[in-house]
């Protein structure tokens, strides 16, 4: 096979140059470059003006980077470096301008598991970014989700015993 031919972008020419079973073979990706390549395919860049989906995809693509490691090739420093920038100069702030409270998930920027593996990340590596006004304030938002939700279960499990209860006594007396 002739190194200089290339294939002319159809399934006879990719044949005819990387052989028959040049369609049979499949380029592997790292978890990082399908993440990056959804993202480009999406429009959802971080450098784009930002949504819900867009801190959402890039929320995840920092996870894979930093937390979990062995999802691909390592980075560029430089590269490392960007992706902080953008979390503590665009992500952060995004999310705490549109911290809306209340309890109804769909108006939340980012959501609950979101927030605990980003915090769990910033706790254990950047407790600089972490103790910063903004994250704070997110931080204490979450916490305080998490605090109604056990006081809503616990309020709900003494109504349904008091139902029960109820319920019982009424058996008993037209018994």
């Amino acid at each position: 096979m002739v190194k200089t031919r290339r294939p002319l972008g159809s399934l006879c020419s990719q044949m005819n140059v990387g052989g028959e079973d040049a369609l049979r073979r499949r380029v592997e990706q790292t978890p990082v470059q399908r993440q990056i390549t959804r993202m480009y395919e999406r429009r959802e860049e971080a450098w784009r003006g930002l949504t819900r989906e867009r801190v959402v995809a890039f929320i995840r693509l920092f996870v894979l980077c930093f937390v979990e490691t062995e999802n691909g090739l390592a980075l560029h420093p430089l590269t490392y470096r960007l992706l902080k920038k953008t979390l503590v100069k665009r992500i952060i702030p995004w999310i705490h301008f549109r911290l809306v409270y209340t309890m109804d998930e769909r108006w939340w920027p980012i959501t609950l598991d979101q927030f605990r593996e980003l915090n769990g990340y910033l706790a254990g590596h950047l407790p600089i970014v972490q103790k910063e006004d903004a994250w704070d304030t997110i931080r204490y938002f979450y916490e305080e989700v998490l605090k109604r939700r056990a006081e809503y279960e616990r309020m709900e499990q003494l109504q349904r015993e008091a139902h029960e209860a109820y319920e019982r006594c009424m058996a008993n007396v037209h018994n």
